[in-house]
C-alpha cells in the first residue's frame, strides 16, 4: 500500500470516526448540568399513591424545573431498587419547591441533585445593599459583578407548585435575593426570593449527648420555630424518616417555611372547612405522599427527630419516625424503658403516672411529658395542629398544658415560656391546653400507652436528678434563668 492510499484510508477512518460520534451524541445526548429551581410534581392534587399505598404510581411521577428561562418537565432517577418495584427514591427526598439546585440530566432524567445553599461558593443570600444597571448588585458586604448574560427572576413559593417568573433590576432595590456565582465569581443568575432570617434557639442542645437533661432540651430546640404539616419529617413516599429527621439541629427548611408562613398559613382546607378542599393548592398530602415533607413537622416527625438528635452527633444514620400510636411501645421494645397502658388522669404530683420525660402514645398522637404539677396538671411537647389567630388551622411544635382549666399550674407556665421565648410565635398562636380526658386516653387493644425511660440501665441516664424535679424547675433551669 503506497503513502497515498494509506493517507485516503487513514482519512475516511477519521470521517467514520466522526460520523459514529456525531450520531452517538444524537442518539445518546451527552449528560447535562443544569442550574434548576425545581418547582413541584406535575399534575399535583390529581395524582395519589394509588389503592395499594405502594410505588407502582409515584415511581411515574413526572416533575417541574425552571431551567434556562423556560419551565421543563422531567423524570427523576427514582434511585436503587430494594425490591421488586420499590425503590429509595433518594432525588425526590431531596428536592424543595422554590430552591436552587445544580442538576445532571441524562436523556430527560435527572440523575442527580445539589442544594446550591449549602455551597457559599455557588450562591450568595441576603439583602440587597445596592445596584447598579449591568455593573454589579451588592448582597449584604458582598459586592458581585454582572455579565452580559446575568439573569434575573422572581421565585414564588405556593402549594402545589412554586412559580418563576423573569423581573427587571428595579424590582430588586431593598429585597432579598439569592444570587448564583459562576467560576469566576460573578453572577450567573439573580432569584428575588424569600431568604430567612438566621434563628439562634433560646435553649442549648447537645447532640448526641445521652441525658434526661439533654432530651428535654433538645425537645425544645424547635419550639417555636416549625411549623405542623401532616407527614412532615417523614421521608417523601410515607414510610419513614425524611432527611431533616435525621438533621443535627434544627433543620434549615423548617426555619425557612416557618418565617415564610403568617397566620393564614393552613396545613389542610381553608378556613378548616372541608367545602374549601382544594388538593391542587394545598400542603395536605391528599395523594398520599409527602410532597412537603421538608417545611415541618408531624407529631411522630418531631417525637422521632427529637430521638434522633438525642442518640447522635452525625446526620443521615437510621432515623426514629414511625406511627405515632406505637412509638411509646417500640421505644420499649428497643430496651430503652418500660411501656404500659395502665395510667390514670393525675390529682396530684405525688401520686401521678406520668414523669418528666415520658412519651405519651395516643391513638394516632404523641406527646413528650415535662413532667406533673402539684395540680396535677401535666407540662408537655408535642408538634400538633391548632387554630391560628386568623382561624387557619396550622400549629406546630410548642408547649402545652394538661388540665382542667387555664388556672392550673401547667397552663401558666406553658404561657409564661411561650409568651417569653417564643413572641412570634405568639403573635399567630394562643397557647393550647387540652382536657385530661382528651389526652391521657387510648384504645386498649392497640399499641398505644406509656413510655417511660429506665434511667439506671437503659439508654439515657439522669446525672441531673431531672427525674425528681417538678416541671417550673426544669424548664427554670434549661432556660438557664436565675
Amino acid at each position: 500500500m503506497n503513502s497515498k492510499t494509506l493517507i485516503r484510508v487513514i482519512l475516511v477512518l477519521v470521517v467514520i470516526v466522526i460520523g459514529f460520534y456525531l450520531i452517538k451524541r444524537t442518539i445518546f445526548p451527552k449528560k447535562v448540568e443544569k442550574e434548576a429551581v425545581f418547582l413541584g410534581v406535575e399534575g399535583y392534587g390529581d395524582l395519589t399513591k394509588g389503592e395499594n399505598l405502594d410505588h407502582s404510581l409515584i415511581s411515574k411521577f413526572k416533575f417541574n424545573f425552571y431551567i434556562d428561562g423556560e419551565k421543563k418537565t422531567l423524570s427523576l432517577n427514582n434511585g436503587k431498587e430494594i425490591k421488586e418495584g420499590v425503590y429509595t427514591f433518594e432525588l425526590q427526598n431531596q428536592l424543595q419547591e422554590g430552591y436552587i439546585y445544580d442538576i445532571v440530566i441524562d436523556k430527560d432524567t435527572v440523575e442527580s441533585v445539589k442544594l446550591l445553599d449549602n455551597n457559599k461558593k455557588a450562591m450568595i443570600s441576603g439583602k440587597v445593599n445596592d445596584i447598579e444597571q449591568d455593573k454589579f448588585i451588592q448582597v449584604g458586604e458582598e459586592k458581585i459583578e454582572f455579565t452580559k448574560d446575568t439573569g434575573i427572576y422572581k421565585i414564588t413559593w405556593k402549594a402545589g407548585n412554586s412559580s418563576v417568573e423573569k423581573v427587571g433590576i428595579d424590582d430588586l432595590k431593598d429585597k432579598t435575593v439569592k444570587v448564583t456565582l459562576d467560576k469566576d465569581g460573578k453572577a450567573k443568575n439573580i432569584y428575588l426570593t424569600f431568604v430567612s432570617e438566621k434563628y439562634i434557639s433560646p435553649v442549648i442542645a447537645i447532640p448526641g449527648e445521652k441525658t434526661l437533661k439533654n432530651f428535654l432540651t433538645t425537645a425544645l430546640q424547635p419550639v417555636g420555630t416549625t411549623l405542623y404539616i401532616y407527614g412532615g419529617s417523614w421521608d417523601w413516599q410515607d414510610e419513614g424518616s425524611s432527611l431533616q429527621a435525621t438533621t443535627i439541629g434544627i433543620p434549615q427548611s423548617w426555619i425557612d417555611f416557618y418565617q415564610y408562613q403568617n397566620a393564614d398559613y393552613t396545613y389542610c382546607d381553608k378556613d378548616d372547612n372541608e367545602a374549601n378542599k382544594n388538593p391542587s393548592n394545598s400542603y395536605y398530602p391528599y395523594g398520599e405522599w409527602n410532597q412537603y415533607y421538608y417545611g415541618g413537622a408531624d407529631c411522630s416527625g418531631y417525637v422521632g427527630w427529637v430521638i434522633y438528635n438525642t442518640l447522635n452527633k452525625e446526620n443521615g444514620k437510621d432515623g426514629y419516625v414511625m406511627g405515632a400510636t406505637k412509638m411509646a411501645k417500640t421505644f420499649a421494645e428497643n430496651g430503652w424503658g418500660t411501656w404500659t397502658q395502665d395510667v390514670k388522669i393525675p390529682t396530684n404530683r405525688d401520686e401521678s403516672d406520668f414523669k418528666v420525660g415520658d412519651i405519651f402514645s395516643m391513638n394516632g398522637h404523641v406527646w413528650i411529658s415535662f413532667g406533673t404539677c402539684d395540680d396535677g396538671s401535666i407540662v408537655i411537647t408535642h408538634s400538633t395542629p391548632s387554630k391560628s389567630i386568623n382561624g387557619q388551622p396550622g400549629g406546630g411544635i410548642q408547649i402545652s398544658a394538661i388540665g382542667p382549666s387555664e388556672d392550673c399550674e401547667a397552663y401558666q407556665l406553658a404561657k409564661k415560656y411561650m409568651e417569653k421565648y417564643y413572641p412570634d410565635w405568639c403573635k399567630r398562636y394562643k397557647v393550647i391546653l387540652k382536657k385530661p380526658e382528651d389526652y391521657i386516653k387510648f384504645k386498649k387493644d392497640s399499641a398505644a400507652g406509656k413510655f417511660s425511660w429506665n434511667l439506671e440501665n437503659g439508654i439515657l441516664t439522669d446525672p441531673d436528678g431531672y427525674v425528681n424535679k417538678k416541671p417550673a424547675e426544669i424548664l427554670k433551669d434549661i432556660f438557664q434563668e436565675k
